[in-house]
């Protein structure tokens, strides 16, 4: 013992250190860097995520279409008699309507009629654009998988935006990265531990690299499956042990559909996927049959009539059907108001996300560490291995 050299106690510390690095950054390694770094193809680095952006926001939209979101049921759900936007919609659309009668269909017959016939008519109108709004809706909801693809909403969300999913992962799992992070520590102080008993009793130059080797190396590799294994609960003695994310489901079945709600099928994004493209003559299709049929009440009601005749309707319901012809389907009051089921969306993602077994629900998280997951345990031991060497060098003399 008197030969001891007290800076083998530091042994220990430096493996801990080694796998809180490690760990850190095969962390930042599956975020970062978002856009491709050094000389392609062979030298650099691009995120792990980023790089496979596409690849894996195919697996998170077809899990969202085929699991968690069934638009059909979101809309046919939907309950317009209590409903504030439709009211809205409804008001808004009506006022244009009566101003347009009042102002260029029947501009001196309004100005001359008696209050009640213009109290009726008001009434007219609310009553059958509330039907036909009500009517495009519900038309909408029933076709709503046709309309409605959220495999390329969430895919085409996803891939625009190459940091967005990134981002989703760190809302969704951020405690499980910190875990990545914080038991590269603990686990390389306990390796350090056996590591330093080995040095004393056999302090040869080349233990300590493969010592670090092991712990960058075997740290990266339990802190990256301890997060999703065991799938189901293992009991040994008195303890339950899951995988951290797993044992996380109820939680992150909320973070979840929020992040997902607020992100990725948002309003807008429903709005311009319903409105452009294919939708938009599907779309367009419907808008004009409700205008033939919304015309029609006017045609047949005597009391319009009075106001106006059936040449001036027929122009206005001309002059109508070329607005809704060349209009912006996307700033459509109708269509926001189909569009903004958020709420419903993350109601039915939250509940059917928390139903998943622990396989489906593992299976989320899993293929982000997939993907080039050997390249960062590979690297965690690569650093392992240098940082061991310069402890050999700096600490105790050289090999």
């Amino acid at each position: 013992m008197d030969d001891f050299n007290p800076l083998v106690l530091l042994i220990p510390l430096i493996a801990g250190f080694i796998g809180w690095f490690t760990n850190w950054l095969a962390v930042k390694a599956t975020l970062y860097p978002v856009e491709f770094v050094g000389i392609p193809p062979a030298f650099g680095w691009q995120g792990v995520i980023p790089k496979n952006t596409d690849e894996m926001s195919q697996s998170f939209s077809k899990l969202i279409h085929d699991k968690l979101v069934d638009m059909e049921k979101i809309f046919a759900d939907i309950d317009h008699d209590d409903n504030e936007e439709l009211d809205k919609v409804v008001e808004d659309v009506s006022v244009e309507i009566i101003r347009e009668f009042s102002t260029k269909i029947a501009p001196d017959s309004w100005a001359r009629a008696r209050e009640k016939l213009r109290e009726y008519i008001n009434m007219l109108v609310r009553r059958n654009v509330r039907r036909v709004t009500v009517e495009i809706l519900d038309r909408m909801a029933a076709e709503a998988g046709d309309f409605i693809d959220i495999d390329k909403i969430a895919h085409e969300a996803l891939v625009e935006d190459r940091a967005l999913l990134g981002s989703v992962l760190m809302d969704v799992a951020g405690p499980e990265f910190k875990f990545i992070e914080r038991s590269g520590l603990w686990f390389g102080f306990l390796f350090g531990i056996i590591q330093m008993g080995v040095w004393i009793v056999y302090p040869e130059g080349w233990v300590l690299p493969v010592a670090g080797f092991l712990v960058g190396y075997v740290t990266n590799w339990l802190a990256m499956n301890l997060i999703y294994e065991p799938r189901e609960p293992v009991q040994i003695g008195p303890f339950v042990f899951q995988g951290v994310f797993i044992k996380r489901q109820k939680e992150v079945a909320t973070h979840f559909a929020n992040v997902i709600a607020d992100r990725v099928l948002t309003a807008e994004k429903l709005v311009r996927h319903i409105s452009q493209g294919p939708n938009r003559q599907r779309l367009l299709d419907i808008l004009e049959g409700q205008v033939e049929e919304s015309m029609k009440v006017y045609e047949k009601d005597a009391m319009v009539a009075m106001l106006a005749d059936k040449e001036k309707l027929a122009d206005a319901k001309a002059d109508l059907l070329d607005r809704v012809r060349n209009t912006d389907m996307s700033d459509s009051s109708q269509i926001k108001t189909f569009a903004d089921q958020s709420h419903r969306i993350r109601q039915q993602m939250e509940g059917n996300l928390g139903a998943l077994d622990a396989q489906e629900f593992g299976g989320i998280l899993r293929p982000v560490f997939q993907k080039d997951e050997w390249k960062l345990i590979l690297a965690g031991g690569v650093i392992g291995t240098g940082i061991g060497a310069l402890q050999v060098v700096v600490l105790f003399g050289g090999f």
